[in-house]
């Protein structure tokens, strides 16, 4: 699944992308990118899944939870 709304956050905007595994459950695949609208440049990218969730909500929240931290951790 493919989600294009970017959530902005401290100049930066967070693309969730959760895909549905073969188990059912959701990977938290995500695209940092700079500018409050992604125009910017790719700062961080996780395509491959290294987190799976029950449901896409639950993705999304850590998503945004960990780009948060990460955005914080890194600041532009």
């Amino acid at each position: 699944m493919i989600q294009t709304k970017g959530f902005p956050y401290k100049g930066n905007a967070v693309f969730p992308s959760p895909e549905k595994q073969d188990s059912g459950k959701y990977a938290a695949c995500f695209t940092i990118r700079s500018g409050k609208d992604g125009a910017g440049e790719i700062r961080y990218a996780r395509t491959m899944p290294t987190n799976e969730f029950d449901t896409h909500d639950e993705a999304i929240s850590y998503i945004l939870d960990f780009a948060g931290d990460w955005i914080d951790q890194n600041p532009a």
